[in-house]
Order: C-alpha cells, then sequence, then structure tokens
C-alpha cells in the first residue's frame, strides 16, 4: 500500500458511488469497480461517492439510479464544493487513511470541482488529476458542442480519409456503412446544409441550431424538466451558475500544488485546444507544477467503453495510472506528452 488515497470527483449529472451502467444491450459494467480493481492492483486506495440527492437502484436501467429530481435540480457548484471538502474530512480522521496523500481524481465538471477545493485550501489535498478537462464554464462548453466543432470530431474519425479538416461527397459515400447508419443514413446532400459540396463544421452548426436554441430557451424558462428529459440530466440551476464560476482555464495555472491534465484529441465534449491553452498560460506565469498529456484518438473518457468490454487498458487511461502510481516521484516541469508513456515530450502550440 503506497500510502495514497484518490478521491473520484464525478463529472456533471447524478453519480453514484457504483456508476453501473448499460453498454449496448447486454452489457453492463459498474464503472467504478474497474478504476477500484485497477488502483488496488498498484497499491493506490480509491473512494467513490454518490451525489447529492441520487441512490443507487438496481431496478432502473440503463443508469441504475434513482433520484429526487426536484431537489437534485437546486444543487450548485458551490454546494458541489463543500460536500466534497466534508467528504475529505471525514476520510481523514479515517485512522486508516490518516497518513495518506490524497489526490483528487476529476473528470469533466470534476475537474472544475476539484480544482475549487484546490484553491480555497479549506481541506488538505495533495494533487490533482483531471481528465476531460474544460477549459471553458459549462454554458460556453454547451455552446461549443453545437457549434459543429464537435460533430466534426466525431465525423473525421470515420469519413476525413485525408485529414484535411473537411469530409468530401467521395469519402462520405465510400465510408463505412455502420458510421452513416450513425447518423441516420443521411445522404451527403442531406449534410450538406449550406451546399459548398464538402462537410465542415458550418454545416452541422446549422443543422445543430434549432436545438441549440431549444436548450438555450429551456434554460432561460427554468423548464428542468424539458432539459431532463431532452437534454441531459441536470437543471437550468446547474447551466445558470456554471456561467458564474471563474473557468479551468484561469484558475487551474494560479494553482501551487501538484496538477496532472489529460484530454484525448477525440474529445467531442470539450475541445483539447482549451487543455493546451491552460498550459501555454501555465508556462508564460513560469508554473512547473503542472503536466499534460494530450492523448491521439482518444475520446472524453480516454476510451473507457473500450476498457469495459475488451478489458484491455486504452493507452490515454494507462498514462493516466501510471503517473498516479509514479506520484509523487515523477514531478516534472509543464510539458505535453503525446503518443504514449514514452514519447518524448513536445511544446505546446498556439
Amino acid at each position: 500500500f503506497k500510502n495514497v488515497l484518490v478521491i473520484d470527483v464525478p463529472g456533471s449529472g447524478p453519480n453514484t458511488y457504483e456508476n453501473r451502467r448499460r453498454i449496448g444491450r447486454t452489457t453492463e459494467v459498474r464503472y467504478h469497480d474497474l478504476f477500484a480493481a485497477e488502483f488496488a492492483r498498484r497499491g493506490v486506495a480509491y473512494f467513490s461517492y454518490n451525489t447529492r440527492y441520487t441512490e443507487v437502484d438496481e431496478n432502473t436501467p440503463p443508469t441504475f439510479d434513482r433520484v429526487d429530481k426536484t431537489r437534485f435540480w437546486t444543487i450548485t457548484p458551490a454546494e458541489r464544493v463543500q460536500d466534497l471538502e466534508n467528504i475529505i474530512r471525514h476520510l481523514r480522521k479515517d485512522p486508516r487513511l490518516a497518513r495518506c496523500r490524497v489526490l483528487l481524481l476529476g473528470w469533466s465538471e470534476g475537474s472544475i470541482i476539484a480544482s475549487l477545493v484546490a484553491e480555497r485550501k479549506q481541506v488538505p489535498i495533495d494533487g490533482l488529476f483531471l481528465a476531460g478537462v474544460p477549459a471553458d464554464d459549462a454554458y460556453s462548453t454547451i455552446l461549443w458542442q453545437h457549434s459543429g466543432e464537435a460533430s466534426m470530431i466525431n465525423m473525421r474519425k470515420f469519413f476525413d480519409t485525408d485529414n484535411d479538416g473537411r469530409i468530401t461527397r467521395a469519402e462520405y459515400e465510400s465510408g463505412d456503412p455502420r458510421a452513416r447508419a450513425r447518423v441516420g443514413n443521411k445522404t451527403f446532400d442531406d449534410l450538406d446544409v449550406n451546399q459548398d459540396a464538402v462537410l465542415t463544421a458550418d454545416d452541422f452548426r446549422l443543422i445543430l441550431k434549432p436545438r441549440l436554441q431549444q436548450i438555450l430557451s429551456a434554460v432561460e424558462r427554468q423548464d428542468d424538466d424539458w432539459i431532463w428529459t431532452n437534454f441531459f440530466r441536470v437543471g437550468a440551476t446547474w447551466i445558470q451558475q456554471h456561467r458564474e464560476v471563474e473557468p479551468n482555464r484561469t484558475r487551474i495555472p494560479r494553482l501551487d500544488l501538484p496538477v496532472f491534465l489529460f484530454h484525448g484529441t477525440d474529445d467531442a465534449n470539450c475541445p483539447v485546444q482549451g487543455v493546451i491553452d491552460v498550459g501555454n498560460r501555465a508556462r508564460e506565469r513560469g508554473r512547473t507544477n503542472l503536466r499534460t498529456f494530450i492523448i491521439p484518438d482518444h475520446d472524453h473518457s480516454l476510451e473507457f467503453v473500450s476498457w469495459a468490454v475488451t478489458g484491455n487498458l486504452p493507452e490515454g487511461l494507462k498514462i493516466l495510472f501510471d503517473q498516479v502510481e509514479k506520484w509523487p516521484t515523477d514531478a516534472r516541469p509543464v510539458v505535453v506528452t503525446a503518443g504514449s508513456a514514452a514519447a518524448q515530450p513536445t511544446k505546446f502550440k498556439p
């Protein structure tokens, strides 16, 4: 046992200490069981928890949870921060954990909550391991997700064979039929909304514009039911309150404890450029406590689904686990490592 405790800081929406999920029609996985087993194999303790007003419910697939929605919709980022601080205080009282160094593993919105806890310094923590990191506030991230850029990240993987950032008719029509099925078997002309003979982010921005307007309208009128059912399992208050929270982009470079960032280039939830910008800002400030790992061909979860289905640990997750296991002996200055754990560090790009 390495006297290291990793506390998982969950992302947006209801989460349980299991996060049991159904993948496809038959595969079921307990997210935290996989993480706990892998950390235990490396001699690291692991802790996960239910978000407020959320309980495990074995009889409600595919999320296997029971949520008091009316109360859950009132949760603010500040309350999530306070909940995590109380959890840390409680764990610190456990004699088995009294000598442990505490690392926060924050994914997506969890990276915002974890970095807020680090900055407040109300409880002792020793390092941050943050993945799928939104550099901007949640509201701005929603706008980016509907800008067409996120859609192109997903589409280019299947159709942009020459990697020029756009998809021609020939590339689309010769692509894997299973990939076309994922977009409803739409024809090239159906998707080429601006009729410029190539598919770009602008086409998907136009396609997504009505949906974005619906989401923003629901937020404005505080229509929690619509948001929960038609967009994501959060409420209008969550979205509005996150607009007031300082983004990771400016907060993380100020932190003085070890910070490790992990991000996939194929992340369609949060743009990878935002994390690169965070690293650049840290370097400009002369910070030597931050390391950033940009993982090619990895999604927002660092390919967790592949791990759950095949049992093989994807490269991005292996890098994350390796860095936790090595910590704190492998603390080095601000770098970006791309490709693999053995790859040479590369400079940030503007």
